[in-house]
This record gives structure tokens, sequence and C-alpha cells, in this order.
């Protein structure tokens, strides 16, 4: 077993390795287990389709800054 505060998978109840990223001010965060392959995503908390992530980068794909 893992990190005692890592958060588990709701399919197989491995651990999850999450990732956060900060798009334009926006807190995403992707969330995928090893045990099961199971991924998901949210936006500042809450869970989103990986549609809705993607459009989060779409919007910025080539922007210069």
């Amino acid at each position: 077993m893992g990190h005692p505060n890592a958060k588990t998978c709701r399919n197989c109840n491995s651990d999850l390795v999450s990732i956060g990223l900060l798009v334009d001010g926006s807190d995403l965060e992707m969330m995928s287990c090893d045990g099961c392959d199971l991924r998901s995503w949210r936006r500042a908390g809450i869970e989103i389709d990986l549609s809705d992530a993607l459009g989060e980068f779409e919007v910025h794909a080539g922007r210069q800054r």
C-alpha cells in the first residue's frame, strides 16, 4: 500500500496518481489508477468529463503569452 493520505480508486481501491495543472487560472487535476487504468479529471475539485478537460486546453492552444 502507498502513502496513507493517497486517494484510492473507486473501482479497485488501488492508489491513484494525481497530476495537478493550472490552465489560465483554472485548477485541473488528472487522476490515474495503476491497478485498473481508470482516469478521471477534476476542475476546482469537481469531477468533469474528459471532453470538458480537453476544452480547457483547446481554448489556450497556440495562444501567445
